[in-house]
């Protein structure tokens, strides 16, 4: 079935395909999920869960793709998929007025730390403000009382909106944030992101969890460590397996290898979690987490860049060639995920499984 496709227009969504379900037939009975970053690596494997597992799923994406496009070929799995601007507040709001969702999973966002030096307030624009239009939508659904709460003097009284909404929404931030530090009476703090990323993402977390505060939302905070697996993704371990098919290929037409891949170093560590494994650990999230809380989404797992090296070395059908350097970048801390181990959730993909199946995905492109 093709899913229902929506566009904006001066009246908001409107469908322009016809054949498919409305919105209004999908949602007997299924609960109704709005997934933002639906085209992306982690958004494509969501849409595809979640369809399977029987929500009602509408993918929100920046553009729509082409028609017969093979690479969106799954967007036939899901309900609708609607094209939405989120630096715009009032697209933003028509599409979820729209969609009426019952639950939002927020993966839309910029996520590359290289770029976000040159262009930080895109980074911010679409971490911090995307963030802020996606809660203010769910917010203002069906409307809200008021309640009289103090102003900051506690000499006034000032009206506040208590939303109406029941809508759930996960935002996936990351574990690049910095940490906050609690100050004492006249103390001084500054703040040393190590980049504008993760300036991004902290605020991410404020707003978050500000919007549970101040409104009473029913928002969490889920903060993935490095997601790989098959698809689209552009992190580490895609690019070992790009580098690989690209090996193979080259091998099997009996041209020469390309550049060795270089390594920033051998003893640099990552948590390595499969994408589908953290998408699973959303679904909990969504079912059954404590709103305000952040959930760190781990293997628990340190694994050196030789490590994963030697694993695509020994997938791979020829040898690889590897140009070392010697980065001293020091590696994140482990972190625990006892909040979602509470839920019953658990890393059920392995390291070399996830690889084996990421450097399939390459040989098929």
């Amino acid at each position: 079935m093709d899913p229902q496709r929506l566009g904006l227009s001066g009246a908001g969504l409107r469908p322009d395909a016809g054949g498919a379900r409305s919105l209004d037939e999908a949602r007997v009975s299924r609960p109704r999920l709005l997934v933002t970053g639906a085209g992306g690596f982690c958004g494509e494997h969501a849409c595809r869960y979640f369809s399977e597992q029987g929500w009602a799923v509408t993918g929100v994406v920046r553009r729509l793709p082409e028609a017969g496009a093979a690479e969106w070929a799954w967007l036939g799995l899901i309900d609708a998929v609607a094209a939405c601007d989120l630096g715009s507040r009032a697209e933003v709001e028509a599409l979820v007025e729209r969609a009426a969702p019952d639950y939002v999973l927020h993966l839309a966002g910029a996520n590359a730390v290289g770029t976000s030096w040159g262009d930080p307030a895109a980074v911010l624009q679409s971490n911090v403000m995307g963030t802020v239009h996606v809660l203010e939508a769910v917010r203002r659904l069906g409307g809200g009382e008021s309640l009289i709460a103090p102003s900051s003097t506690g000499s006034n009284l000032t009206t506040a909106p208590v939303p109406a909404s029941k809508c759930r929404v996960v935002v996936a931030g990351s574990m690049l944030r910095f940490p906050l530090v609690a100050l004492g009476e006249g103390a001084a703090y500054r703040p040393k992101p190590p980049h504008p990323y993760s300036l991004s993402k902290t605020m991410q977390v404020l707003v978050a969890q500000s919007w549970t505060s101040l409104y009473g939302m029913d928002v969490i905070v889920a903060e993935p460590s490095n997601l790989i697996g098959p698809g689209r993704s552009g992190g580490l371990c895609a690019l070992l397996a790009r580098y690989a098919a690209q090996v193979e290929r080259l091998a099997a037409l009996g041209e020469p290898a390309p550049a060795p891949f270089r390594l920033s170093s051998r003893t640099e560590l990552r948590d390595l979690l499969d994408v589908r494994d953290a998408i699973r650990a959303y679904e909990l999230l969504l079912r059954g987490g404590e709103s305000g809380r952040v959930y760190p989404v781990a293997s628990g797992q340190m694994r050196s860049l030789g490590e994963i090296a030697d694993a695509f070395s020994a997938l791979a059908a020829q040898p690889l060639q590897w140009e070392v350097g010697d980065s001293d970048a020091p590696s994140p801390e482990p972190v625990s995920c006892e909040g979602l181990a509470s839920l019953g959730w658990s890393a059920r993909i392995s390291l070399m499984e996830s690889l084996r199946d990421t450097l399939e995905a390459a040989r098929q492109q």
